[in-house]
């Protein structure tokens, strides 16, 4: 792992947690459990189509250095500048805990 790509972005991952409004219904409120710098490359576009709507899907690759007791999770999402990633997959290529790989994607319509 080359430090000098982690520095080219920062990140602000942020975990759900489930809240009720005055009428008893769940709201998500998004509450940071960490910020680091990584390294995000782009995957792949493409153009879906549902209910005669069409939206863009951009997948991206995070890389990030290992973050002992983050715990990142498939429902968390990443805040990077002003877009906002569902996080879709967390691993540790080579099960060493010296970085990971964050799987995301982002729509925008």
């Amino acid at each position: 792992m080359r430090a000098g790509l982690l520095a080219r972005s920062r990140i602000t991952i942020e975990r759900a947690t489930a809240s009720q409004n005055t009428y008893g219904e769940d709201v998500p409120t998004w509450n940071t459990i960490g910020s680091c710098w990584a390294n995000i490359r782009p995957l792949q576009g493409r153009e879906l189509e549902a209910a005669q709507q069409t939206w863009a899907e951009a997948r991206f690759r995070i890389e990030v250095r290992y973050q002992r007791g983050a715990g990142f999770q498939r429902k968390d999402r990443v805040i990077w500048g002003t877009r906002t990633l569902d996080i879709l997959d967390v691993e540790d290529p080579d099960q060493r805990q010296r970085r990971l790989f964050l799987t995301c994607k982002e729509y925008a319509s």
